[in-house]
């Protein structure tokens, strides 16, 4: 067979792909993205098929339309059994995540602060001020408050 021709065929099913499998050809870096969906894990059950029948002679780019001839043909229970193995990748790539979070919590007892001063001359009952306009020989303006004074020019 040339690689210029791909003969169409059938994926076994059920599918000979494992959960294991499929997360041991990531990088520890790939472990945080979303799982492959179901036509991912199709098509990479249908290369795994084509390199066991016919050898690493294929390109990718002529396998291609094959594999999508190939999903697009196969019946909704086929395509249903690769959407379950697509979550079960998931659910236990969300189990691996809980494993190695790198959060850490770290327990520090604080303290209390101290209790403020006892100071016996504070009075206790609001300070009324009145704010109030006044004005210098140059015709500037102050206002005045219990905190702030202002200028105005």
């Amino acid at each position: 067979m040339s690689s210029n021709e791909i003969p169409l065929f059938n994926v076994p099913y059920p599918p000979e792909l494992t959960v294991e499998e499929i997360i041991s050809r990531r990088s520890y870096e790939k472990i945080g993205s979303r799982a492959p969906n179901q036509f991912f894990l199709y098509r990479l059950a249908y290369i795994k098929e084509l390199k066991r029948r016919f050898g690493n002679n294929i390109t990718m780019t002529k396998a291609s339309p094959y594999i999508s001839l190939s999903w697009s043909k196969e019946p909704p229970e086929v395509k249903e059994t690769y959407k379950r193995l697509s979550a079960m990748v998931e659910n236990r790539l969300k189990e691996i995540r809980k494993i190695d979070d790198p959060l850490v919590i770290i327990q520090e007892n604080f303290s209390p602060p101290p209790p403020p001063p006892m100071n016996n001359d504070v009075v206790e009952e609001p300070i009324f001020f009145y704010p109030y306009f006044d004005y210098d020989y140059d015709c500037n303006y102050f206002y005045y408050d219990y905190y702030n004074y202002y200028y105005f020019y």
